[in-house]
Formats: C-alpha cells, sequence, structure tokens
C-alpha cells in the first residue's frame, strides 16, 4: 500500500459482504463488473488510499479468492460472529477485529466509493466527536458509506442480542453527525458514492447509463 499520513493511518477499511445476495439470484454482487473491474476490487482500491487496514466480511471467502490475490497480504478475511444478522452482524465482526479507532464502513454492492468522500466524512466526525457520520443524499441516508467509531460496538452487541437488526435503530441510538449534499458540493465530491445495486435490472441500467444512474 501507499505510503500514508498519521491521521490516514488511524483508519480501518470494512467492506460488507455476507448478504444472500437473493435478488441477484444469488450471484455475489462483489463481483459485480463495473467498466472492467469487479465491486469488490474497485472497493479495495478506493478503501486502500486512506486506510492502512483492510477487512472484507463474508462467509463465503473461498468466493473471493481469485478477487483477492492482487491484494495479497493487505486483506483480512473475516466471518461474521453472528451469521444471518444483517449488516449489524458485520459491523460486530469488524468492530472486534479492527487495530483502528476509525472503521470506514461500505457495502458490497457500491461500485463507486470515494476515498475523498470518506476523509471529509472522518474530518467531520473528529471535529464534532461523533460516533459516526453518515451521509444524507437524495433524500435517504446512508449507514452503509459511514465513518464509525469503534466505541460503538457496546451498542451493536446490545442491539443484536435483543434481536433488533435494523440499521437506523443503531443510529437513533448513536451520536450521529449527517453530511448532506451542500457538504460534497463545497469540496467538490461528486454525491454518486452512496449509489448501490440490488438487483439486475438496476444493475442493467448502471451499465446503460454510467455513473449518472445514481444521480437521477
Amino acid at each position: 500500500m501507499q505510503d500514508r499520513s498519521p491521521k490516514e493511518t488511524e483508519r480501518s477499511g470494512i467492506i460488507l459482504a455476507g448478504g444472500l445476495n437473493r435478488r441477484m439470484g444469488g450471484d455475489s454482487k462483489a463481483l459485480l463488473k463495473y467498466e472492467g473491474r469487479t465491486f469488490l476490487a474497485r472497493q479495495l482500491t478506493e478503501l486502500g488510499r486512506v486506510c492502512s487496514e483492510l477487512i472484507l466480511v463474508t462467509q463465503e471467502p473461498e468466493r473471493y479468492e481469485d478477487e483477492l490475490k492482487p491484494f495479497a497480504g493487505a486483506v483480512r478475511v473475516i466471518p461474521d460472529l453472528q451469521p444471518g444478522k444483517g449488516p449489524l452482524a458485520g459491523l460486530q465482526a469488524a468492530m472486534t477485529a479492527v487495530r483502528n479507532d476509525e472503521l470506514w464502513v461500505v457495502g458490497c454492492d457500491m461500485p463507486l466509493v470515494n476515498a475523498r468522500a470518506a476523509e471529509a466524512m472522518s474530518g467531520l466526525r473528529k471535529d464534532t466527536d461523533s460516533d459516526v457520520v453518515i451521509a444524507r443524499l437524495h433524500e435517504r441516508l446512508h449507514p452503509l458509506h459511514g465513518l464509525y467509531h469503534r466505541r460503538c460496538l457496546q451498542i451493536v452487541e446490545r442491539l443484536l442480542a435483543e434481536e433488533d437488526y435494523r440499521m437506523m435503530r443503531l443510529l437513533r441510538e448513536l451520536r450521529v453527525q449527517e453530511a448532506d449534499a451542500s457538504f460534497f458540493a463545497e469540496l467538490g465530491i461528486p454525491t454518486d458514492f452512496t449509489g448501490n445495486i440490488n438487483n439486475p435490472d438496476e444493475y442493467n441500467k448502471l451499465l446503460s447509463l454510467g455513473s449518472g444512474y445514481f444521480m437521477r
């Protein structure tokens, strides 16, 4: 990985790939291709720009062996500690395993994750001493392109114990700072980075329209 500033080396990059991909017919969204590269390879490259540690959370490590070969030695692959309980379980696994206090967490179905956006959100989190900074774009909150402090682990584990697996419930329990479109516009950062793909129809539209599909 590239040399980084002390600020950058305090961050872990987390890709959550523990879903069942039902709406994609069981095909892994992380292995979908956009502009010649899989979502996973694009994400690992982008996260690697500003993170000293990269972690892929998945129950199927063998599925990604070939794709991870170019990143050999740079990525740790870990399973959910509580499989089948959604992104909250992925957060638990990641926050238990990380070496750094700050986590840049993304879902594996987002091909355009953005290191500049992550660094801007990281600065905002530190300036406000928030537990997490979440983008509010296109009239939605996007918890799976967020900058989290690992002190959130205690609340994550409590919600898992209560069998409440909703990410929005987690956000209600945390000190959340939102970053809206104007925040990113002032920095010249396009807001397509939260775009995600859920099913074959959306994927075909992305291939047809390009990144503009996420800006509509």
